[in-house]
């Protein structure tokens, strides 16, 4: 039997007086002291769960950071949950009222939550989170699903996303959401483009586009492509924006060599997180396939 997937986050503030505070629900069903979680709806990715899922719990809007842990455990009837879980970056705190679900929510120093928390995986998962280190996303991503090339009679650079690319153009505005994106990048071409354009739309951004990503200029010009990746790469963490780039397969091992990635193929649609360190290192890398 497959396990219920769910996302939850350790998410912190600074406090002027008590310092470093996290926030953790009372569960007036269970009468306990969790982080926030919750399973992934239908359709839904489980990084974008573990946002709406902070949200609704506890009134606070997050972007994704650094992955910690996943957590298996038996849930009773319904079976084995799994639970991915990240750090939070908080982007605002909205008061919440109480209901049938979550009564209070409390933001407590680091040694009062411990001693709260009623599972021995959260105290883990928040003592986790309090070792890494502050972290910038930047995501690669492989175009949607375009037309077939023997389809399009036109010049390669111009062919569209088909159908299925559409709809996986449409599911990356949640994914790309939950990490906060605010940096889009793109080649120039159409599908690279139009794989942007949905998330562009929603948060109303501007796809900024170069021509040496494209398969036309980038395929043979690894040294080029390394230059402006290495400088996409700098202006992330000197301005702190979780940036995304939208590439071809072509030019993808030059992207992730001039990352110090390991090599790696993604279909369309698919795309890797970097979590960046202050000094350009990586400290984690996740993976998501697409959802379409």
């Amino acid at each position: 039997m497959k396990p219920i997937l769910a996302g939850g986050a350790v998410v912190t503030r600074e406090h002027p007086t008590r310092g470093t505070e996290v926030v953790i629900i009372h569960r007036k069903r269970y009468d306990d002291w969790t982080l926030p979680k919750g399973k992934a709806e239908a359709g839904e990715s489980v990084p974008a769960a573990a946002v709406r899922e902070v949200w609704e719990e506890t009134g606070v809007k997050i972007r994704l950071g650094v992955p910690l842990d996943r957590i298996r455990y038996d849930s009773g009837k319904p079976g084995l949950k799994q639970v991915d879980y990240w750090g939070g970056t908080v982007l605002e705190i909205t008061r919440r009222a109480p209901d049938a679900e979550v009564d209070v929510v409390s933001w407590l120093p680091i040694r009062a939550a411990n001693s709260r928390l009623t599972f021995a995986h959260d105290h883990f998962l928040l003592q986790q989170y309090m070792e890494q280190p502050p972290t910038t996303p930047l995501i690669i991503l492989r175009h949607a699903k375009a037309m077939d090339r023997k389809d399009w009679s036109k010049k390669d650079a111009a062919r569209p996303i088909n159908s299925r690319g559409r709809r996986q153009a449409q599911l990356l505005v949640p994914m790309l959401g939950a990490y906060g994106v605010t940096n889009l990048i793109s080649s120039t071409s159409t599908r690279c483009v139009a794989t942007l354009v949905p998330y562009a739309k929603a948060r109303e951004l501007t796809v900024h586009r170069h021509a040496l990503l494209s398969e036309e200029e980038g395929t043979d010009d690894a040294k080029g492509v390394s230059e402006l990746v290495t400088g996409i790469r700098d202006d992330a963490l000197t301005s702190g924006q979780p940036t995304v780039i939208t590439v071809h397969r072509p030019v993808l091992p030059h992207i992730l060599e001039a990352l110090d990635l390991a090599p790696a193929t993604l279909v369309t649609g698919e795309f890797l997180v970097a979590h960046l360190t202050a000094d350009a290192g990586v400290h984690a890398v996740e993976r998501h396939r697409p959802l379409a």
